[in-house]
């Protein structure tokens, strides 16, 4: 077999079922609602742990850069001629967090939820803003026990909050499926140039809906890797494989699913932030997410297809050995009979005292045994597939 299959858990779970919150802060049962009690809110993180990134564009300019003093960047007015600004942060943190609720108003309890994760993929309305959270997945590598690398997945938490003229995305960590977008924002007369913060949030939903592709496509080629396996060779480790990939796929269809309906919120926003350019788009990402949903689902039922598969298989090899020990033992029988027989010692046993009494014996034993395999061999019971 070519490819090799990584038979341990990767490290998507559900990491939202921790009480403990990043940065040290735990979510108590009880605890006030809100940001500004969270002690770390006030103090400010350390240089460099916080990644925050902006890019100002309109159809014929553009300006990037990397804000390394955050109050210094939003006390600055927006220049005349950006029509949007997309503000990255990376590395959230409580501090940065707090800062931009201040800045721009939004609630202290979305706020709350770019803190906590992990929320359920969602969008909330609100006068100004609309607050959307997703999950976003990719395939990263890890350093397997023995040296070599394996692909795992990895599920990720992105908030965004869509003004009128600006767009801010809050990631769990650094890294996104988001350059190929950034690489576009960089050429002129493209349409994502021309069109405002709504069409720049289908883009980002977009490629994050079309990353799931990929990461089905790995899915698609372990569960075929593991039928193979299955086929030739069944094993605890291999079973506990194909539960931890049934757990990974429930997960899956858990994430995506709530996004089908962002989508579709998004599809029917009724404020004006979403213009009707844009919907066709939003349509056809929706399509996109029910196709995905469609082949987790296939997925699925192929991984309960391997549980089933398993069990036959380490049946039908149960049911071989039975088979082996039962021939050998059908042919011992006779023979054990025989030697039984002549193994009584009694005084007057015409064939004890025969001369050529051991060698027929032994006749008798090759020749019985040699007409019960062919007569085995007959039936079908060995040598047939």
């Amino acid at each position: 077999m070519n490819k090799r299959i990584r038979l341990f858990d990767s490290v998507l779970s559900l990491r939202g079922v921790s009480t403990k919150g990043k940065h040290g802060h735990r979510v108590k049962p009880g605890e006030l609602p809100g940001i500004e009690h969270v002690a770390v809110a006030s103090v400010p993180p350390e240089p460099g742990s916080v990644a925050i990134s902006y890019m100002d564009y309109c159809a014929t300019r553009i300006e990037t850069g990397v804000i390394t003093n955050l109050d210094e960047f939003l006390d600055r007015p927006q220049p005349d001629w950006v029509t949007v600004r997309w503000i990255n942060v990376g590395n959230t943190h409580p501090y940065v967090i707090n800062q931009f609720r201040q800045h721009f108003e939004f609630h202290t309890l979305t706020a709350e939820d770019v803190l906590h994760i992990t929320q359920r993929p969602r969008v909330e309305t609100f006068d100004d803003y609309l607050f959307v959270v997703l999950r976003m997945l990719q395939l990263v590598q890890h350093d397997a026990e023995n040296g070599s690398k394996d692909w795992v997945l990895d599920a990720e938490q992105v908030s965004i909050f869509l003004y009128d003229k600006v767009l801010i995305t809050f990631q769990e960590k650094s890294g996104d499926v988001w350059q190929p977008i950034r690489e576009r924002l960089q050429k002129e007369n493209m349409r994502i140039r021309k069109n405002g913060t709504g069409y720049l949030l289908y883009a980002l939903l977009d490629a994050v809906v079309d990353h799931c592709f990929p990461v089905l496509e790995h899915y698609g080629d372990m569960l075929e890797d593991l039928e193979l396996i299955t086929l030739e060779k069944p094993s605890p480790e291999l079973l506990r494989r194909i539960h931890s990939v049934k757990r990974e796929l429930a997960l899956l269809r858990r994430i995506v699913w709530p996004m089908r309906e962002v989508v579709d919120q998004l599809y029917r926003e009724e404020g004006g932030r979403i213009t009707e350019s844009t919907r066709p788009y939003l349509r056809d990402v929706y399509e996109h997410t029910i196709q995905i949903v469609e082949i987790i689902e296939s997925y699925r039922e192929m991984a309960s297809g391997l549980t089933d598969l398993y069990m036959s298989a380490v049946s039908n090899r149960m049911n071989e050995i039975m088979k082996v020990l039962t021939i050998m033992a059908s042919l011992f029988i006779p023979l054990t009979f025989i030697a039984g027989v002549y193994g009584m010692n009694f005084q007057f046993m015409p064939e004890v005292s025969w001369r050529w009494g051991y060698p027929a014996i032994w006749a008798v034993f090759i020749l019985l045994s040699l007409g019960m395999v062919l007569f085995f061999w007959r039936k079908g019971w060995i040598g047939k597939g």
